[in-house]
């Protein structure tokens, strides 16, 4: 457990010059001032407005993660991976700690980008919106959604490179958005990358219509067992890849 510590602590280290921690900054209150500003001058009504800033936080995460976990693995490009594989007698550990340490951060940046949103809009615009507790719980969805994308895109970068990961996070973007659609009907739990935007939107949904939400929150708890065994086998299967993983040519 120390050296888990230790190694978090490393990892932090590593990341303290690099341009991460200010995009995890900068990202939430980027956002939640420019869909502030946009939504004391729009039309819609509260709940499309609240709504309608949850699903960009949800559609954006997959891209948001490949950007960040390309910027991680490039510090271990730079000595050839040897510190990022020989740093453990249990080579499991390099892998989990890096996952802990961006999920841990992005997990903060939801946070911030929900709950400043949310407080702006109730005291800033001086709406009703939502009581801060529902924000925290749709930040948790929007979190918990967003793991396996950090598996995927270490898994991406390890293997290929950045430029592959994002790529492929742009697209996830795109599928997320398409997700929300009735095109996701009975599909959305089977893509991890779509797990945050139509997860938290059927929490928002079942909270919002009141009684007659239920059938909301029902979809959103069977879909949570599928999602959790489907995690399980992302976590098995890169946990297994990555125990034989000796780390990759830097200049592709």
């Amino acid at each position: 457990m120390k050296h888990l510590g230790g190694g978090i602590r490393g990892e932090i280290l590593k990341m303290r010059h690099t341009f991460l921690f200010p995009f995890h900054g900068a990202v939430p209150v980027l956002g939640a001032v420019m869909f502030l500003l946009y939504y004391s001058v729009s039309g819609w009504s509260e709940p499309a407005q609240i709504s309608g800033y949850i699903e960009i936080c949800g559609i954006a995460l997959p891209f948001a993660v490949s950007i960040v976990c390309a910027g991680n693995i490039r510090l271990e490009e730079q000595n050839h991976f040897q510190v990022f594989l020989g740093g453990y007698v249990q080579k499991w550990k390099a892998l989990a700690v890096k996952c802990l340490v961006l999920s841990g951060t992005g997990f903060l940046t939801i946070l911030a980008a929900v709950v400043l949103f949310g407080a702006g809009y109730s005291f800033l615009l001086g709406k009703e919106g939502l009581s801060m507790g529902v924000y925290v719980c749709l930040a948790a969805v929007l979190f918990l959604g967003s793991i396996p994308l950090y598996l995927e895109h270490l898994f991406l970068n390890l293997v290929f490179s950045g430029a592959v990961s994002q790529c492929i996070g742009a697209a996830q973007f795109l599928l997320s958005a398409l997700f929300l659609t009735g095109l996701g009907d009975g599909k959305w739990q089977f893509f991890p990358c779509a797990w945050s935007a139509r997860g938290a939107m059927l929490l928002l949904g079942g909270i919002g219509q009141g009684q007659s939400g239920g059938a909301y929150l029902w979809e959103l708890k069977k879909a949570s067992v599928i999602c959790l065994l489907l995690l399980a086998g992302i976590c098995v299967i890169i946990g297994i890849w990555f125990h034989y993983y000796e780390g990759r040519h830097c200049n592709d």
